[in-house]
């Protein structure tokens, strides 16, 4: 038992000098996570990639659902890099794209399109098109995972666009809610982190049954399953209820290995009855 505690404590002030190193990551552009992006313009599918130990871009770490451009205004094939970000980016037709990353000439990731630079101003039927081609030639994405790429991805992050009807990617093709024209918060979209953002009321949250110390982190035996990390996180209403098994699902994706010993970075997204999804970041301790 007392190995078991020194071992907890050990890890957890590991955890912390992980989290003070990562928080100097973030403010520093240079050390940022290397990904590549691909987009998978026939399968309306984006995959982000994270390099393997050998530094080949192989680990699938995130994966989007996107509206790549409609018919007459193709999304172009090709590599490409990244290189201007906008928080707000006034588009061709006169909408604006919340999280705009350029990435070949006027082609850029962005939101789906706002009438203002209004965060509740959302054009609410072209967020139902995500999955489909309906864009003139960006690459569409919720406001969330436009956010993400905005937020992680470095300036010259690698963008590849091929076409593969057949497979979306390893990681599959993510689906997001419908709304509807009778919904009071249909301008707003419903993965935006915004304070301001009235689909907090329903949003649920991600919680662990397993902890280490008084920090949200998930400790595993080496050699334990899948179904030991997804029995282990949970899902709470946003009255404060657990819910239910069958009432959410759950979808993990990072690169760990469950029967390798360290420490891991493993996301999670949680979508709960009505649709509405919530993310969190978790270290993964195999122990």
């Amino acid at each position: 038992m007392k190995k078991w505690i020194a071992i907890c404590l050990g890890l957890c002030l590991c955890m912390g000098m992980f989290w003070n190193s990562s928080v100097l990551a973030v403010n520093a552009e240079e050390t940022k996570t290397e990904y590549l992006i691909m987009v998978n313009r026939a399968a309306n599918c984006v995959t982000v990639y994270e390099k393997d130990e050998t530094g080949e871009f192989t680990v699938p770490v995130k994966a989007f659902v996107c509206s790549c451009g409609r018919e007459g205004h193709g999304t172009p094939l090709g590599t490409f890099k990244t290189s201007d970000y906008y928080e707000w980016r006034l588009m061709v037709d006169g909408t604006y794209g919340h999280y705009a990353v350029r990435f070949n000439k006027k082609i850029m990731f962005h939101s789906i399109p706002y009438y203002t630079r209004d965060a509740g101003n959302m054009e609410w039927d072209q967020f139902n098109l995500l999955g489909e081609a309906a864009s003139l030639g960006c690459v569409r994405l919720t406001c969330a995972d436009a956010k993400w790429i905005y937020d992680n991805c470095a300036k010259g992050t690698e963008v590849v666009v091929y076409e593969d009807a057949e497979n979306p990617g390893p990681l599959g093709k993510p689906e997001e809610m419908k709304l509807t024209a009778e919904n009071p918060m249909r301008m707003w979209d419903p993965t935006d982190t915004s304070s301001k953002n009235p689909w907090n009321q329903v949003r649920p949250t991600l919680y662990l049954t397993k902890m280490v110390g008084t920090e949200e982190a998930l400790m595993l035996s080496a050699g334990a399953s899948e179904n030991d990390i997804y029995n282990a996180i949970g899902l709470i209403d946003a009255t404060g209820n657990v819910c239910k098994s069958g009432e959410y699902n759950i979808k993990i994706s990072g690169n760990y290995d469950l029967n390798q010993q360290g420490i891991y970075s493993i996301s999670v997204r949680g979508v709960n009855s009505l649709g509405v999804r919530t993310e969190k970041n978790i270290t993964l301790y195999v122990v």
